[in-house]
């Protein structure tokens, strides 16, 4: 019996970031795959790529920038089907909660071949937060043959929701397998430098949340001019300008803007770092790998377990809920450094078990 065709889908930087220690892992194994970028990001996503060396053996012309939320996930359900009966895929895998997880889930389900979930069972209390995540991965749970659960609360979210326990494996979070192999790649070095690292993007925060937060963060320079606020810009041009627009042309000497940082730099940003401010998933994530206590910009999440090993703590959008925690923490040695024997999402052998169970 001839081996099935495999296809790793992805479409974004936070999907590539995860799915690479697969992709490695199925190269180390020298296994034929079908490497597939639906181009949902662009050029950030392609230096990403470059940066790791991969190249594509499909790009779609899919951009989020040009369609409606509808019109993207029609475009992407119609390319990704056309490319697996050209290509005679029989297994896609594909990571997160994007519209290219939800296209793939359903295109797989709908022509009848066998789909694979990385990161399966992350959930909030409402559909619609965050949006439209929150829907997509509920929804891709459904058509898994397997969901990859990265901890044991993922876990039990999707049997509470009636997912069959035999079309779930707990794996761990390749987060961290990514992570250690950038470590020592990179040779870069957890320090505790005089310095805070903060993003801010995500879409329940456009609007009042984002002022309330960027008026946080310059009331804290003003009140800490010693301390180095080191802020990296998304490219969204509406979170751009409410931050910009917040300071007023007024910014503090301390706070320096950068333009979007490399997974590279970000990574060496975050481990010198004392701590971290941030709203991203995937920071939440990493945040226990680098041993640094991060403030989450957000009123829930769904990783829940970066906040019960004391490493997060959910401060919202609120202005003095942000700077009490900040200063309890920075001013605070034994605050500021976290460590813990047992990281939460996994033991960085991930993608080694998700392949295994592929490949079976």
């Amino acid at each position: 019996m001839m081996n099935e065709k495999i296809a790793i889908i992805y479409g974004t930087r936070p999907e590539f970031l995860k799915i690479f220690p697969i992709i490695n892992e199925f190269r180390k194994r020298n296994e034929d795959i079908c490497i597939v970028n639906t181009g949902q990001h662009d050029t950030l996503l392609t230096e990403m790529e470059n940066s790791f060396g991969i190249i594509p053996h499909h790009r779609l012309s899919v951009q989020s920038l040009s369609f409606t939320s509808s019109n993207l996930i029609a475009k992407l359900i119609d390319e990704i089907s056309n490319l697996i009966h050209k290509e005679n895929i029989q297994k896609i895998i594909a990571q997160g909660d994007t519209f290219t997880v939800l296209a793939s889930s359903m295109v797989a389900f709908l022509e009848q071949r066998k789909f694979y979930h990385v990161e399966a069972g992350l959930r909030t209390s409402d559909i619609k937060l965050p949006f439209p995540e929150e829907f997509n991965r509920r929804v891709v749970s459904l058509t898994a043959n397997v969901n990859f659960a990265p901890t044991e609360l993922a876990k039990h979210n999707l049997l509470k929701e009636n997912i069959s326990e035999k079309n779930i494996s707990l794996v761990g979070n390749t987060i961290v397998d990514m992570i250690e192999y950038v470590i020592e790649k990179e040779n870069i070095l957890v320090e505790y430098q005089n310095f805070v690292f903060i993003t801010a993007h995500r879409r329940e925060n456009i609007g009042q949340p984002l002022k309330n937060i960027a008026q946080a963060i310059k009331e804290l320079a003003e009140e800490n001019p010693e301390t180095q606020f080191d802020w990296a810009l998304h490219p969204n041009p509406n979170t751009r300008r409410i931050i910009l627009d917040t300071f007023d042309k007024q910014i503090p000497k301390n706070i320096n803007f950068s333009e979007p940082l490399s997974y590279f730099d970000a990574l060496r940003k975050m481990a010198k770092a004392k701590i971290i401010i941030s709203d991203s998933g995937g920071i939440q994530e990493e945040a226990p790998s680098l041993q640094k206590r991060i403030l989450i910009l957000r009123e829930e999440t769904e990783r829940p377990e970066v906040v019960t090993c004391n490493c997060g703590i959910l401060v919202g959008s609120d202005i003095e809920k942000i700077k009490t925690h900040f200063n309890l923490i920075y001013h605070n040695q034994q605050e500021y450094i976290f460590e813990s024997d047992n990281n939460p999402f996994g033991d960085g052998k991930a993608s080694e078990k998700i392949v295994k169970e592929i490949l079976v």
